[in-house]
């Protein structure tokens, strides 16, 4: 604990792992559970789709964290990271509800398909506080991950070239130029 305190970007290099190693489990499971739900009689093809689109946005999301937090590190990555992280954990509490109610309604119908939703369930549970303490975490040490790194554009572009056609400045004490043409 004393190391995370002192460099809080480990802490965040742990956590993001630890997001990695559940996400490749997530990912079996959501095959799992689209394949079930695919194949059998009373699946939801609905419910495979959205195993397979979480999957994809898990996979996303988790390179998208390792270069925010290793390569890029401006405070726009951070920031598209924090609210990306927040909004997959609330996507995942929602299919976490969506999920048991599939594997509850396939409790009397199909053994398979009530596990196979069920497992969905829990890793939903799972990701949505992962992602969530993951979002809080890098909101709160989203300094030590920047650390100076400034949005900033470099010198020589579009933003660097100033115009004073049409602007007013108080000081000079002349009126405001004419700005309709």
């Amino acid at each position: 604990m004393a190391r995370y305190k002192e460099d809080p970007a480990v802490l965040l290099q742990h956590i993001w792992l630890l997001s990695v190693v559940i996400a490749f489990a997530d990912v079996i499971t959501s095959l799992s559970v689209a394949s079930g739900n695919d194949s059998l009689r009373h699946g939801s093809k609905g419910a495979g789709f959205a195993a397979i689109w979480s999957m994809f946005m898990v996979i996303g999301i988790s390179v998208y964290a390792y270069y925010a937090l290793t390569k890029w590190c401006t405070p726009f990555a951070i920031g598209y990271l924090i609210g990306a992280l927040l909004m997959m954990s609330q996507m995942f509490l929602t299919l976490f509800c969506v999920f048991v109610g599939l594997a509850r309604a396939a409790e009397d119908t199909d053994d398979q398909l009530n596990s196979d939703n069920g497992a969905m369930a829990f890793f939903s549970f799972v990701l949505f506080v992962v992602y969530g303490v993951f979002g809080g975490l890098v909101f709160k040490h989203r300094g030590a991950v920047t650390k100076g790194v400034s949005d900033a554009p470099p010198s020589g572009g579009l933003a660097s070239q100033t115009s004073n056609v049409g602007t007013f400045d108080p000081t000079d004490g002349q009126p405001a130029p004419d700005t309709q043409a």
